[in-house]
């Protein structure tokens, strides 16, 4: 039985965390397809891949809560490690938990029921998972700070403006087809 975000942060069942790995193997898919999109295009912005990535996280954390959008977050952050999918996939690890983790506080305030509760969430996860990655592009890139922070703003604008509608659309759908629960 699903909870409504207010009631409840965590969810346990075998659904939820099950779904939570297959989910994460879906991210990570998505996120090797938008990041060779990326890759063509201008590989120091991220765009298509933050905005992926932001909307996954926010999809996670609302059907299946927490640990399911750690776990998800981690399945898709090991993986790119172990494959060496990124120079920057370290900091993946943070970025995808902590990201999860301020995107599952900011909806469990808001009702989620518009579409500016999906910007505000993914304004937090933005930030947060993207000031990860720029210590990345400081640290492994050899990134001025200041240029890895214009980089990151301009991710988590991009992503928080993508992520959030599709969030809010893609699980207003989930909501009416009672495929939640």
């Amino acid at each position: 039985m699903q909870t409504n975000t207010k009631e409840n942060l965590f969810r346990t069942d075998t659904k939820a965390l099950v779904g939570a790995v297959i989910t994460g193997i879906v991210m990570l898919i998505m996120m090797q397809v938008s990041g060779r999109i990326d890759a063509i295009l201008d590989p120091t912005f991220l765009l298509f891949n933050g905005t992926c990535w932001a909307f996954f996280t926010g999809l996670i954390v609302l059907m299946y809560k927490q640990p399911a959008g750690i776990i998800a977050g981690l399945v898709q952050a090991f993986i790119a490690m172990a494959s060496a999918l990124s120079p920057l996939s370290f900091f993946f690890i943070f970025a995808n938990t902590l990201g999860s983790i301020s995107y599952s506080l900011a909806s469990a305030k808001l009702s989620m029921d518009k579409l500016s509760h999906h910007f505000l969430a993914q304004v937090v996860c933005n930030i947060t998972g993207n000031l990860c990655v720029m210590i990345g592009l400081i640290y492994v890139v050899h990134l001025d700070w200041k240029i890895a922070l214009l980089t990151s703003a301009i991710t988590a604008t991009v992503s928080t403006i993508g992520a959030g509608i599709l969030t809010k659309y893609v699980y207003d759908a989930l909501k009416k087809s009672a495929l939640l629960g």
